[in-house]
């Protein structure tokens, strides 16, 4: 079932891609899946078709599976490449989840860099 909705998301577009590129790296968790077969399955979501964001957003992913934090700022960069992609909602929040918000200062920026791209695509229609 999952190989069925990666290849269907590849289909739909690069957000409903990225869409399910976001349920693998947070499954719920009432869904018990390990991360061996996590890893499976984002080595298969790997292999759609090629982007400018794919790369980069695989490390977040990665970084979700794995249990780990991406520095805020390093999260906050991503984000702000994630931007340039127009209404790339997925991605961003695969971005926005993996970066580590421990502190109120990082927590404040990301908050903030993930509300301005939002408003940047909302005011373009996107």
């Amino acid at each position: 079932m999952a190989s069925k909705l990666i290849l269907q998301g590849w289909q739909i577009s690069l957000n409903a891609a990225f869409c399910v590129l976001n349920e693998l790296c947070r499954p719920p968790l009432s869904v018990d899946v390990s991360k061996g077969r996590l890893r499976e399955l984002l080595a298969e979501w790997m292999g759609g078709p090629d982007h400018n964001l794919k790369t980069p957003v695989l490390s977040a992913a990665h970084c979700l599976i794995d249990g780990k934090k991406l520095p805020w700022r390093e999260g906050i960069q991503l984000m702000l490449h994630i931007g340039n992609y127009d209404g790339q909602r997925a991605a961003l929040a695969i971005a926005y989840f993996a970066s580590d918000c421990g502190s109120p200062r990082g927590d404040e920026a990301l908050d903030q860099a993930d509300a301005d791209i939002r408003a940047r695509w909302a005011a373009r229609n996107v």
